[in-house]
């Protein structure tokens, strides 16, 4: 199921207001309490606030709804909300009060309390309660509810603040339910709002994964290494970085990952160019049959041969380079996290011998340079 984190707590149920005025006709005085609220100036609110005297259920609501919103504790704030919730449930603020306890239930992951306030709510300027019925629905993987709850959040409020989230719920819910086409044009329309996606890396690998799901090599590769570029040391970048492998196993030479792993230099090596080549020496037994993991960064004249960002990728070439009769160990290079396996052959008395060895493995389609530690 996919994971979108809730950003919920009692402080940060402030951010999650519209900053807009609402369509209720409060006199002057609840006027100034709201204005003062979505202006978040609430230093001044608590002083307003005591001595406000309401006169009808909606500035009711207003004045308990704002007393809850200015406790700081949870239990303190959760009775002031549900009882503008009970006592005043055809108001705004009532109804908002609602929302507000449903997201302190989903924060306690108490879905059935959060699904039976948000089923209360039916104000037209609170779509919100889509998302949130949507949220909990996927949590209890009912895949339908959370594209009908998910699709009409977006008809109320197609860019809204949840649209970008409310695409992902709808993608994943198809994805679980197999409907790849439909998961996909979930994400390309959200691709087509203005300014979205903002979390660029996560659509491109859910994109990726999607195609990958259908078979669509191409498209899914595309989407992966748009998404591993965009930041190679997050831990998306890892998730990618399997499933391409992934891609790899399955499409095999149709899957180029020359990106994942540029050839780069360890410290300050010295490249070698001298053309001179000397015959190799005889490879003893023991050469191949010595461990191939070094517990330590070597010493001398080496030849790398690659850098793997998982250990079996290293393991396999130093393999490779050993049926060739030449000598291959790797190393974890531990000053880089991301592509920390290093495949070496060495060490080497002279860099001639070292070009030896260069040539015969770049005669086998194995890119590599001569290097010293």
């Amino acid at each position: 199921m996919l994971h979108i984190p809730l950003r919920i707590s009692i402080f940060l149920l402030l951010a999650l207001l519209p900053l807009a005025a609402f369509a209720v006709d409060f006199r002057k005085e609840f006027q100034a309490l709201e204005d003062l609220w979505l202006k978040g100036k609430l230093a001044e609110l608590p002083g307003q606030l005591y001595k406000s005297s309401p006169k009808n259920d909606e500035e009711r609501a207003l004045q308990t709804y704002l007393s809850a919103m200015l406790k700081q504790g949870k239990d303190d704030t959760l009775v002031l909300l549900n009882q503008a919730a009970d006592r005043y449930p055809s108001t705004f603020y009532g109804q908002q009060s609602m929302l507000e306890t449903a997201k302190l239930h989903i924060l306690e992951r108490d879905i059935p309390a959060a699904e039976a306030r948000l089923k209360k709510i039916s104000s037209p300027e609170l779509p919100e309660r889509f998302y949130w019925l949507a949220y909990c629905a996927q949590y209890r993987d009912d895949h339908n509810g959370a594209i009908a709850h998910g699709e009409n959040y977006l008809r109320a409020a197609l860019s809204g603040k949840f649209a970008e989230d409310t695409h992902y719920i709808i993608a994943s819910a198809y994805q679980n339910q197999s409907k790849f086409y439909s998961a996909i044009s979930s994400l390309e329309k959200l691709r087509a709002l203005p300014g979205l996606p903002k979390n660029k890396q996560y659509f491109h690998y859910l994109l990726g994964r999607l195609h990958h799901q259908n078979g669509n090599c191409v498209e899914a590769l595309t989407n992966y290494q748009t998404g591993f570029e965009i930041n190679r040391k997050s831990q998306l970048a890892f998730e990618i970085e399997d499933r391409l492998f992934e891609l790899k196993d399955r499409y095999g030479s149709q899957v180029d990952l020359s990106f994942l792993y540029p050839y780069t230099e360890l410290d300050l090596p010295e490249l070698v160019t001298e053309p001179e080549v000397q015959p190799l020496p005889a490879l003893a037994e023991a050469d191949l049959n010595s461990p191939a993991k070094l517990e330590a960064k070597p010493a001398g004249t080496f030849v790398q041969a690659g850098r793997f960002g998982k250990e079996k990728n290293a393991r396999n070439l130093t393999d490779v380079i050993r049926a060739m009769k030449l000598k291959a160990n790797y190393f974890e290079d531990r000053g880089n996290k991301s592509v920390p396996w290093v495949v070496v052959s060495g060490p080497y008395a002279s860099q001639s011998e070292a070009n030896s060895v260069a040539g015969i493995l770049r005669a086998n389609s194995i890119e590599c340079f001569v290097t010293r530690f």
